[in-house]
C-alpha cells in the first residue's frame, strides 16, 4: 500500500458532476449533498484573485475574508473568468489541506464546493495561484482540529526536485528513479508551484492511486511497497510535458511498453540499471535539448574549378542533395569557358 506523508493528500473528495462539462459541485469534509445551506458564496476566479460577487457583504471585495460558524455547511461558488485552471483549497494555519477541489481551466465553467466549517480554517486559495488568489477564513465556535503525520516507514529517502529551467521547461529531476519496496519518494519545490498524480492506468496492479496537493515550497512525501512501473505528472503542467517515472523494486505492469499521454520518460530498464536518470541527461538523450544550427556551406563557380578533381568529388558527395548538382553545373560551365579561351589563344 502507497502512504501518502506530510504534505501529501489523496483523492478524498466526494464529487458530484453537473449537466455536461459546464457546472462542477464538489461536497467535502462531513458535509453532504442534503445539509441545509447556511450562506453561500459566489466568486469570479481569475489569476488575479477572487473577485466576491455575493452576498452583499463581498461584492466587489477582491480575496475577501469569509465569515463562518463551525459546524455549518456553506457553498463556495465560483465561475472561471479567465481559462486558466484554478480550484478552491481550504486549509488550517499549519498549511493542512482541510478541502481541496479539482481543477476547473474553461472559462465560463462553474463549480460549487460544499463543506462544513471547521474551527481549525484559516485561508482558502486557489492551488494554481496561490498568492494572487487567496483569503482569509474566520470561524467562529468549535475548537481547533488537529491533523497527524503519517509515521516514517524506516526505509530509504530519495530526492527529487520540482521545477522549471530559463527557457520554459517543466521537469521532475531525476525524471527517472529507481527505489526499493518501503522507500520514501520526497518531492521538493526548486521553483513554481507544483504537486505529484499518479496516472491511475499506468501504475502497477494492487497500487493505490496518489495525488498530492500543489505547493510552491516545502517537500511532499510518499512511501510506496507495491513493485513495478509508476509514471506520475505535475497537475498544473502536465500540458507541458512534466511527467516523471519510478520503479519500486522490478519493473512490469501497464506503464510498460508505452510512454504517457503528456510526454516521454526513461525506459525502465536504463532506469533500474543506473539508479536514476537525471532530466538534464535525458533531455539530451531524447534530443529534446536545442542544439546551434549548422550553417550551409556554400562555394562559388571559381572555388570549384580551383579544386583538384578528387576534392570535387568529395564536395559534392559532403554537401548534401542540391549543392552537389549546382557545384557539377558550375565546373561544367567554368570548363566550358576554358576551353573556349584556348581556341581563342591558338
Amino acid at each position: 500500500m502507497n502512504t501518502p506523508a506530510d504534505g501529501a493528500t489523496r483523492r478524498s473528495l466526494l464529487r458530484t458532476i453537473g449537466a455536461g462539462v459546464v457546472a462542477t459541485s464538489v461536497v467535502a469534509g462531513s458535509a453532504s449533498a442534503q445539509d441545509e445551506v447556511a450562506q453561500r458564496f459566489e466568486f469570479n476566479g481569475a489569476t488575479g484573485g477572487w473577485e466576491g460577487l455575493a452576498p452583499s457583504s463581498i461584492e466587489g471585495t477582491t480575496n475577501p475574508t469569509l465569515e463562518l460558524e463551525a459546524g455549518q455547511t456553506y457553498e463556495f461558488h465560483w465561475e472561471n473568468g479567465d481559462g486558466a485552471p484554478h480550484n478552491v483549497v481550504i486549509e488550517d494555519a499549519d498549511g493542512n489541506t482541510l478541502v481541496e477541489s479539482e481543477f476547473v481551466s474553461s472559462q465560463g465553467e462553474t463549480q460549487t464546493v460544499t463543506f462544513t466549517a471547521e474551527a481549525g480554517m484559516a485561508s482558502y486559495y486557489c492551488a494554481a495561484h496561490p498568492s494572487s488568489m487567496r483569503g482569509d477564513v474566520s470561524v467562529s465556535g468549535g475548537s481547533t482540529a488537529t491533523a497527524t503525520a503519517t509515521p516514517s516507514s524506516g526505509g530509504e529517502v530519495h530526492e527529487v526536485l520540482m521545477g522549471s529551467t530559463d527557457d520554459g521547461d517543466y521537469y521532475f529531476d531525476p525524471i527517472g528513479l529507481h527505489v526499493e519496496p518501503g522507500d520514501t519518494i520526497r518531492w521538493t519545490v526548486d521553483n513554481g508551484s507544483h504537486n505529484v498524480v499518479s496516472y491511475d492506468d499506468r501504475i502497477p496492479e494492487g497500487a493505490e492511486p496518489f495525488e498530492s496537493e500543489i505547493i510552491s515550497e516545502g517537500t511532499i512525501e510518499m512511501t510506496f511497497s507495491t513493485e513495478g512501473t509508476y509514471d506520475y505528472y505535475c497537475m498544473p503542467h502536465q500540458s507541458l510535458g512534466m511527467v516523471g517515472r519510478f520503479v519500486v523494486g522490478e519493473a512490469g505492469g501497464p506503464a510498460e511498453g508505452s510512454m504517457p499521454e503528456h510526454g516521454d520518460v526513461p525506459e525502465s530498464s536504463t532506469i533500474v540499471e543506473q539508479g536514476s536518470v537525471s532530466y538534464e541527461e535525458f533531455a539530451s538523450s531524447s534530443g529534446t535539448a536545442t542544439a546551434e544550427p549548422t550553417a550551409t556551406p556554400e562555394g562559388t563557380p571559381e572555388q570549384v574549378t580551383s579544386a583538384a578533381p578528387d576534392e570535387q568529388d568529395e564536395s559534392t558527395e559532403a554537401s548534401g542533395p542540391g549543392f552537389g548538382i549546382a557545384g557539377a553545373l558550375s565546373a561544367i560551365g567554368a570548363g566550358t569557358l576554358l576551353r573556349a579561351h584556348r581556341n581563342n589563344d591558338e
